[in-house]
Formats: C-alpha cells, sequence, structure tokens
C-alpha cells in the first residue's frame, strides 16, 4: 500500500480552503459535543488536506474542527493525492468509519469510565446509551415474522353493527377465519 502522508503541519484553520465537494452537513448536537470534547481533551486527531500545490491546502477530513478552530492552528496530515483521489477519500471517509459493528457491552463500560463536566458530553454519552436500550428494546420484540407471509384479505362494509354480526356468524359457520373491524 501507498503512504500518501507527505506531512505533518500545524495550520491556521482560517487558512484551509474548505472543500466544495463536502457532503456532510454537521448538526447543532455534533457541534457543541465536539466543542465541548476540543475545550476539555484538545485535538486528538489531524484534519487531513490535500496540498494545491499554490501554497494552499484543501480540507478532505475535518471541515467542523476547522470551522471551530477558526484563526487557531489545527494538526494537518497533508497528502499527497490529486483532487480525484481527494474527491474519492471525501466521499468514502467518514463512511468506512460507520461501518464497524457496534460491541455495546464494552462500549458501555467504556463510557462508565468517563468522566466529565460537561453537559453536552454528558448528553452524548447518555444518548449512546439510549440507542442501545431502543435497539435492544427492537431485538426482544415478539417474532412477527408470520407478517410477513402474503395473506389475502377483504373488507366489506356494513350499514350497522346488526349487520357486522350478523355476517361474522354467517363466516365463522362457514368456517371463514374473520373478525370485527370498526373504524
Amino acid at each position: 500500500m501507498k503512504d500518501r502522508i507527505s506531512s505533518f503541519r500545524r495550520i491556521k484553520a482560517s487558512l484551509l480552503k474548505r472543500n466544495a465537494g463536502n457532503w456532510r452537513e454537521h448538526t447543532e448536537s455534533q457541534e457543541t459535543a465536539l466543542r465541548a470534547i476540543l475545550n476539555e481533551v484538545g485535538f486528538a486527531s489531524a484534519c487531513l488536506v490535500r496540498d494545491c500545490k499554490n501554497g494552499t491546502y484543501e480540507l478532505i477530513d475535518g471541515h467542523l474542527r476547522a470551522d471551530i478552530a477558526e484563526d487557531e492552528r489545527v494538526p494537518c496530515l497533508i497528502l499527497n493525492v490529486t483532487k480525484k483521489e481527494a474527491d474519492k477519500i471525501l466521499a468514502t471517509f467518514d463512511v468506512v468509519g460507520t461501518m464497524a459493528k457496534t460491541d455495546q457491552l464494552a462500549l458501555d463500560r467504556l463510557i462508565g469510565t468517563v468522566s466529565t463536566e460537561s453537559e453536552a458530553l454528558r448528553n452524548l454519552l447518555d444518548s449512546m446509551k439510549r440507542e442501545k436500550l431502543e435497539v435492544q428494546e427492537m431485538c426482544e420484540a415478539d417474532d412477527e415474522a408470520h407478517l410477513l407471509v402474503d395473506s389475502y384479505r377483504i373488507l366489506i362494509n356494513c350499514e350497522n353493527e346488526a349487520e357486522q354480526v350478523a355476517l361474522l356468524k354467517r363466516f365463522k359457520k362457514e368456517g371463514v377465519t374473520c373478525r370485527a373491524w370498526i373504524s
């Protein structure tokens, strides 16, 4: 495999060109959580940038970090890639990371070790637990596979309850599986 990282530099965030092809839209809650992480921990990963060969650098990954940092210098891995290769990385970089499965027990143990004074970070960590519970509840639900089997039904509109009851009795007597439906 090729190593496309040509260097590491700290570059003023406002000087990094935003990639016009960036397809990620950052929510307010994501920005709040990232600000909290950056305030408590600081930068723990570098932005990926393409050397445009004219003294400028274009972001591939790290747009939100750069937006938050504004005039601060941010850590950047300078990649020696073409515009087409940068677009390929931009299109796939985050998606490949989200393909990983979650070991919920390991995540729960890890979350249990994290302490924070930040309400935004606590909300983020709590939401990660809530999402697990929702998935767990879905997995523990009754098996409803029978609903996936083709079924054929008819709906008969009745003038009143008496007609409905009479038809139900008649159909049941004839061995037809049926039930009353009121709407």
